[in-house]
């Protein structure tokens, strides 16, 4: 099995990296926040930190817009050196934090205006990326008013509005309607496809599916696989479990689950839900029902608990 260390270096040498992180290490005190962590990002990429809270994403993150500094280790970012060029280096950055303060007493447009200003670009500029039909209502409400959805929404219209190269997103999807984050994704991948590089910190397996190119997993401050995402949803995905519902169940139906391959079967009312050994079982377990009269009226992966998706990256590397 290759190790990350030598994935990383491998990965330095096929792509010139976006950014570049090199052994970063964060403490405080006797206390490790991030432990050797490295990683690359070519352009035009999407790369996901995905972890629970407390695993290291957002000091990661912190420390790559220069707002912490490392205890050790080096972090460059469009060829330039965040400790000693942060100026240099933040004016190809667009940052969303994970909690965005705005002043209570000015409006949307008035914070927007401000932003257009300072990043020196047009508010309209975000009518070919980001819609923001759902807040016209209120752009012209103090942002007081605002609920956490809507003030989320903001942020994130101001984190698309400059030409940046490098966007980096702290939890992101955090409190937005499905609309928003259906804009959001199709956002990302616009700008990307324009050459942009995107980093995000999730805690979200759904979220790294819909959006990353790669996935960085975090756990206790260490990077503990560094996949494709595609491979994840291959390697570790398929172990998990699959429901069907059926219009109306017959034991017949799950007999024939179980002789098409169906393991660890669990049966609520109409539905079925089980592991497979290959992830091609699926599918001849749907027909086989099919064929049997069995009216199917929804299927699909149910998505484990991120905590049994890094037992399953654990087991795998003392294997």
């Amino acid at each position: 099995m290759t190790s990350l260390k030598a994935q990383v270096e491998t990965e330095s040498k096929n792509f010139s990296a976006m950014v570049e992180i090199q052994n970063l290490v964060k403490k405080y005190g006797k206390f490790t926040a991030v432990d050797r962590v490295s990683f690359n990002v070519p352009r035009g990429e999407v790369f996901a930190l995905l972890g629970p809270n407390g695993c290291g994403k957002t000091t990661i993150i912190r420390m790559m817009m220069g707002l912490l500094k490392p205890t050790s280790g080096s972090i460059m970012m469009y060829g330039g050196d965040i400790a000693r060029k942060p100026v240099a280096v933040r004016e190809k950055i667009s940052y969303l934090p994970q909690h965005a303060n705005f002043p209570e007493n000015l409006t949307g447009e008035e914070i927007l205006g401000f932003y257009c200003k300072l990043r020196r670009t047009r508010i309209d500029r975000l009518d070919s990326i980001f819609s923001l039909e759902g807040m016209r209502d209120f752009l012209s409400k103090p942002v007081g008013e605002y609920s956490g959805g809507m003030q989320q929404r903001l942020a994130l219209a101001i984190t698309l509005l400059p030409q940046a190269d490098i966007l980096i997103m702290d939890e992101p999807t955090a409190s937005l309607d499905p609309e928003a984050v259906y804009q959001f994704r199709h956002a990302v991948r616009e700008l990307c496809d324009q050459g942009k590089t995107v980093i995000l910190a999730t805690h979200l397996l759904s979220e790294s599916e819909a959006i990353a190119d790669r996935v960085a997993i975090m756990h206790s401050g260490k990077m503990i696989a560094l996949k494709p995402m595609k491979k994840i949803k291959e390697e570790i995905l398929p172990t998990f479990k699959f429901s069907i519902t059926v219009g109306q169940m017959h034991e017949r139906f799950k007999q024939i689950a179980r002789e098409n391959g169906a393991l660890d079967m669990e049966n609520g009312g109409r539905e079925m839900v089980f592991s497979t050994g290959r992830p091609e079982d699926r599918l001849t377990i749907i027909n086989a029902l099919q064929n049997a009269g069995a009216s199917i009226e929804r299927f699909g992966t149910v998505e484990p608990p991120l905590e049994e998706v890094y037992m399953k990256i654990l087991q795998d590397r003392r294997d």
